[in-house]
């Protein structure tokens, strides 16, 4: 077998064993992990023939640059040992996965007592598992209504993530495929969750691992805001806890001016409403332009007014800013929504 068949197969179960780890999961059936348990015993037997060979080195280095190439992306960082616990590692990582379907569990569980387990402690294989399904455990936490542990949990879920992230950027000489790979994996976070609360955290904790660099941590929160400054993940502000957006801004100055424009261009969106039978002469409502944009009840001015009282807060310089960006918005014809929008906030004491 050749080095390049044995690290695609290789990369195959690695891509499994990202599935398996995932809400992926979801969809399998029992053929699926027929299929998943069979890579993982081929993965035994390279292990068994690479072990004490000297090339094993260099497995080892190219199976640390495939993390970044997961799909989905995950936090995975397979080493040749874990090929000769394969069976275990993936076992352990779909009982711990929340989206596994309730059929397939009882299935692993039946050949578990069949075969009467396996020789490792439980803690051997924990570090990956843990790795694994970081992602599908955040996303269940993060999905929960249970505001009080959601914050609880918050700080060390995004410590973990930060760390684990972060221990990544060496697994590939070229940043261009790291900052892919980051892009990817938040975007699953946001699209999944519906909501940045995790990402933004993660611009306002230091990883718990000290191996890291003041520059890998830099380049990696630079990513993450060149990330949320991209319009398909900036939308996502207006669902995210505002106390989280305040603290991200109070760190990353070029995240105030992101979330700037994304209220302008939401403001761009708002257009009067006359009804003769209202109360008031007319009323700004968010022209949806697509029909997946349409009960959106988040889009409206006085949300709008909310998410710029908050920016107002998060220090002097984005108070100016937001100001002069009003007012200039506001000269540019005799009517817009931003003379109402300056009215409201001229109410606010703070303004």
């Amino acid at each position: 077998m050749t080095a390049e068949i044995l690290m695609k197969n290789i990369y195959t179960f690695a891509n499994i064993l990202s599935q398996a780890g995932s809400d992926i999961v979801a969809k399998w059936n029992h053929t699926s992990l027929n299929n998943a348990f069979n890579w993982a015993d081929y993965c035994i037997k390279v292990f068994q023939q690479i072990e004490n060979k000297p090339y094993r080195g260099e497995i080892e280095k190219h199976m640390a640059s495939m993390t970044l190439h997961l799909h989905p992306p995950s936090c995975l960082k397979l080493r040749v040992e874990d090929l000769g616990k394969a069976r275990v590692i993936l076992e352990r990582t779909l009982l711990q996965n929340p989206f596994l379907p309730e059929k397939l569990s009882r299935t692993i569980i039946e050949q578990k007592q069949k075969t009467k387990g396996n020789n490792l402690e439980p803690a051997e294989c924990q570090e990956i598992v843990t790795e694994v399904t970081r992602v599908s455990m955040l996303m269940k936490t993060l999905q929960t209504d249970e505001d009080l542990y959601r914050q609880t949990q918050l700080i060390s879920e995004a410590t973990a993530l930060l760390s684990t992230v972060i221990s990544l950027s060496s697994c590939s000489s070229k940043s261009q495929r790291f900052e892919c790979y980051v892009y990817n994996l938040l975007s699953r976070l946001a699209k999944k969750v519906g909501q940045l609360d995790i990402i933004l955290k993660m611009l306002c904790v230091l990883p718990s691992d000290t191996t890291y660099t003041d520059g890998q941590l830099q380049d990696l929160h630079n990513i993450i805001v060149r990330w949320l400054s991209e319009p398909q993940n900036s939308r996502f502000l207006v669902t995210s806890c505002k106390v989280l957006i305040q603290e991200a801004c109070r760190y990353h100055s070029d995240l105030c001016q992101s979330y700037l424009e994304h209220i302008v261009s939401w403001a761009e969106r708002l257009e009067p409403s006359y009804n003769e039978d209202d109360t008031n002469f007319y009323s700004w409502r968010y022209r949806c332009t697509e029909s997946s944009e349409k009960g959106n009840d988040h889009r409206t001015f006085e949300k709008l007014c909310e998410h710029l009282e908050n920016l107002l807060n998060v220090n002097k310089q984005c108070q100016l800013t937001v100001k002069h960006t009003l007012q200039s918005l506001k000269e540019k014809s005799n009517f817009n929504v931003y003379s109402d929008i300056l009215k409201r906030l001229n109410q606010i004491a703070e303004y």
